[in-house]
């Protein structure tokens, strides 16, 4: 086996004023976009309205856990070469047991996520269109179109545009969100207390009046379900990393592939100083992308989750069922009606965005998942996977839409999210911790490994979203 060498990174990322490397921040967009859809505008907005600021930590607690589960994949990879999938083949026991185990989990995941994206922003369409009304036929119909325009814009989109669009995307969000939480004048001292300060506090008793089912679950479900769908979960996270190979930073400006881990051991990696000092001027640019995108999260998760708290949690109004987006329209109107074009671009921008951007995130995850287990590994296989990934979760994710209509369990999207944001978003996350651990012991040499604080942190994470995962696949399931 050869000796690992790292090319010379860019200028910009050598120069010690960091601002200069922003322009690295890319991928990161993509998967904050990504993430936005349902977690953001739906289950932030719904947690304000429930428990006002008080669990404001919930939502930073995830995308803490979740940002150093992030760069510390990220990490391995740019160090490695290789996707931490590719090093699991290595774990004692039936070969690739891993791997697949989580892409089966990602790949249940996908239909869910399409359908329950699909029929949030349906319901804001069927809202605006229906003088206030949301219909449930209008909004699986609304739902199944959009689904069929992103599958025809996606089938031949290139990185460069999504990663371009999802840009837009997000500026668009940025800017009209938080105008519409600053203008609702949120209170400052509680929204810093609920994010510092963890508690589980009990449903208020006009929760229990107004909205009886949702008051019959213990409020720790509903906050693993948000600490679940923020921020992303695995279908998102598997895929970002390969981007990495898209951008051509560090090893992958050399190839796109490598098998590194084998039964004999690992690549030497040259130690010299600079070889040292060129991998950490790249994990910059990770830094930059995976720090970048998690900003991003956590400014819309606080601005919508004021505008929960400010303008539904103290007119009694959760969002639910199908209507999971209009209440704060109507009330956004009475502070200016200039708000209302705001929040509607807002929310369009956000959840479509989200929408017309999966399929390509997800075609890189069902290949770099796959990726591990091919003799031949080529890169320009995806194009051809991705069609077959648009055919067949838009097939199943329009099927579960039309199902909801008659059964119960996938009747609106916050039931059909829970499903993948409890596998997908909390317990396959908490293995995936663990699993990069292991990765980063096994294969790196002491001067390229986490050091111990990262490396606390990292399991640390694991732990706890595979304790969360755990709790509620059981409370849901078997409780």
């Amino acid at each position: 086996m050869s000796t690992i060498h790292y090319p010379d990174p860019p200028a910009q990322l050598k120069d010690k004023r960091w601002w200069r490397s922003l322009g690295f921040l890319g991928p990161g967009i993509i998967i904050a976009s990504v993430s936005i859809g349902n977690g953001e505008t739906v289950f932030a907005s719904r947690g304000g309205a429930i428990f006002g600021y008080a669990i404001l930590w919930c939502f930073t607690l995830g995308i803490l856990l979740k940002g150093v589960q992030m760069y510390a994949s990220s990490r391995y990879m740019m160090i490695s070469g290789e996707h931490p999938m590719q090093s699991w083949l290595m774990l004692p026991g039936p070969r690739g047991w891993l791997p697949m185990s989580l892409l089966f989990i990602t790949v249940i995941c996908l239909p869910f996520l399409l359908a329950a994206l699909s029929m949030s922003v349906g319901s804001v369409i069927s809202w605006m269109l229906g003088d206030g009304i949301v219909s449930d036929l209008s909004v699986r119909a609304w739902a199944s179109s959009l689904i069929l325009v992103a599958a025809v814009f996606s089938w031949n989109q290139s990185y460069k545009r999504l990663e371009t669009t999802q840009t837009i995307v997000v500026a668009i969000l940025l800017v009209s969100v938080l105008i519409a939480a600053i203008a609702c004048k949120p209170d400052i001292a509680a929204l810093i207390k609920g994010m510092l300060i963890p508690q589980i506090p009990d449903y208020e008793p006009w929760v229990k009046t107004a909205y009886p089912k949702i008051a019959q679950q213990p409020p720790w479900i509903e906050l693993i379900t948000y600490i679940g769908i923020i921020g992303g979960g695995l279908p998102a996270y598997i895929g970002y990393l390969g981007f990495l190979r898209d951008k051509q930073w560090g090893l992958f400006k050399e190839q796109p592939i490598y098998k590194n881990s084998t039964a004999e051991g690992f690549p030497t990696i040259d130690s010299s100083e600079a070889n040292r000092s060129n991998i950490r001027a790249w994990l910059r640019a990770i830094k930059i992308d995976v720090g970048g995108g998690f900003l991003a999260i956590f400014i819309f998760s606080s601005a919508f989750m004021a505008l929960g708290a400010v303008i539904l949690h103290t007119s009694n109004l959760i969002p639910d069922n199908l209507e999971l987006l209009s209440h704060q329209e109507s009330f956004l109107t009475a502070l200016s009606p200039s708000l209302l074009i705001l929040y509607r671009i807002g929310i369009v921008a956000a959840i479509g965005g989200t929408l017309f951007a999966t399929f390509d995130v997800w075609t890189k995850t069902v290949h770099e998942g796959l990726l591990p287990f091919k003799k031949s590994p080529d890169i320009q296989s995806a194009p051809a996977l991705k069609k077959w990934i648009i055919l067949s979760t838009s097939i199943i994710g329009i099927g579960v839409i039309w199902l909801g209509s008659v059964w119960g369990p996938l009747r609106n999207p916050i039931s059909v999210v829970s499903i993948p944001a409890l596998l997908g978003g909390t317990f396959g996350c908490g293995v995936w911790c663990l699993g990069v651990a292991w990765a980063d012991r096994r294969n790196l040499p002491a001067p390229y490994r986490m050091n111990g604080y990262l490396l606390g942190a990292l399991i640390l994470s694991g732990l706890v979203l595979l304790f969360a995962g755990s709790l509620g696949i059981y409370s849901k399931f078997f409780g």
